[in-house]
């Protein structure tokens, strides 16, 4: 079985498909450059095997937060505007759309997103004082007097809530343009993020024992 480990390799294989060396394949070497970059994309973009599924990081800026909440009459910074003109009773009229540069720019190998972590400061599923943290830490030693149930249906009911108050952030990726918009409000971004990382950096010590409960 044959299994081509370079660019190389694979281009031989197809030859040897076609042939080679027993008929002479007139091909030019550009013509074979696009064709295995056609097949590897359709690779990578129809087969189960072609991607991988991973977590990436990235660090918000401070000048990503600056386009992100851009507009063109107080911040024109990163702020697009496309113009269309037409007839209307016998004038022209023009229409103005405006569109502030609300994306990230990912690496051309990413070919789908599904998710962005949530970050913010919600008081039900977030921090050290959060009601679900509040709830495991007091409860945890207790779990031979308690129902499973009841605490089970006590955190999904804390789910909820969380849910209808603090949505999911709505993004909209662009293979083509290799985008990730973030449809957020950019301008409470700076202030989550800043409250997350004062929380990071403190250091927390849990209460004794005798005091849980």
């Amino acid at each position: 079985m044959a299994q081509p480990a370079s660019r190389s390799d694979l281009i031989n294989y197809c030859k040897r498909q076609l042939g080679a060396p027993v008929l002479e394949i007139n091909i030019a070497d550009e013509q074979v450059d696009d064709l295995v970059d056609d097949a590897l994309q359709y690779f990578h973009e129809r087969h189960f095997d072609g991607v991988v599924q991973t977590y990436l990081k990235y660090k918000i800026t401070q000048d990503d937060i600056d386009r992100g909440r851009g507009n063109a009459a107080d911040d024109p910074k990163g702020v697009v505007t496309t113009t269309a003109s037409t007839d209307i009773d016998g004038g022209t009229v023009t229409f103005s759309y405006e569109e502030n540069s609300n994306y990230i720019q990912v690496p051309p190998s990413i070919i789908g997103i599904n998710k962005i972590f949530r970050f913010d400061n919600s008081t039900i599923s977030g921090g050290m004082f959060s009601l679900k943290y509040q709830l495991f830490l007091n409860d945890l030693y207790f779990f031979n007097s308690m129902e499973m149930l009841s605490y089970a249906m006590t955190k999904t009911y804390l789910s909820d809530i969380d849910f209808l108050l603090n949505t999911e952030k709505q993004i909209r990726f662009n293979q083509r343009q290799d985008r990730l918009y973030l449809d957020v409000d950019w301008q409470t971004v700076e202030k989550d993020l800043e409250i997350i990382r004062e929380q990071m950096s403190n250091t927390y010590e849990l209460p004794p024992l005798d005091m849980i409960g």
